[in-house]
């Protein structure tokens, strides 16, 4: 499906399709975020959307709402929706998180902080102007 460029890294989409969930139908989203060494992603979080991070590879921190938690190879933690979370990776290799949400929608998020915030204004400026360039 590609790689989608992060401040932080990359995210992979692996999977997208449509689901029943109990009487909810949605989009179920899997993705591997890959998060290099020393870098972490936004303080966020979403307004519908859950999320089970499972770490794959590397070694990584997770802030979820006030705590902080050791997230090991193997093991997965469940974000509900409205739950503020941030992974850092603490390691000088690239970690590997496999996001899997639902009911997946994109932009459902709200950065409360962002360590790269100029950087995307930069980036948003840059795509607006190339947007009137085209049109």
């Amino acid at each position: 499906m590609g790689n989608i460029d992060k401040p932080w890294g990359y995210e992979e989409q692996v999977l997208m399709t449509q689901v029943d969930v109990g009487e909810q139908t949605g989009i179920l989203a899997i993705r591997k975020l890959v998060i290099d060494a020393d870098e972490m992603t936004s303080y966020s979080y979403h307004e519908t959307q859950a999320d089970i991070m499972y770490l794959e590879e590397g070694n990584v921190t997770v802030r979820h709402e006030d705590d902080m938690k050791a997230l090991e190879k193997g093991s997965a933690m469940v974000i509900r929706s409205g739950e503020k979370h941030q992974i850092q990776n603490i390691d000088d290799s690239v970690a590997e998180v496999l996001e899997i949400s639902f009911p997946y929608v994109p932009g459902d998020i709200e950065r409360v902080e962002d360590p790269y915030r100029d950087e995307r204004d930069s980036e948003d400026s840059e795509n607006s102007e190339q947007d009137q360039a085209e049109n």
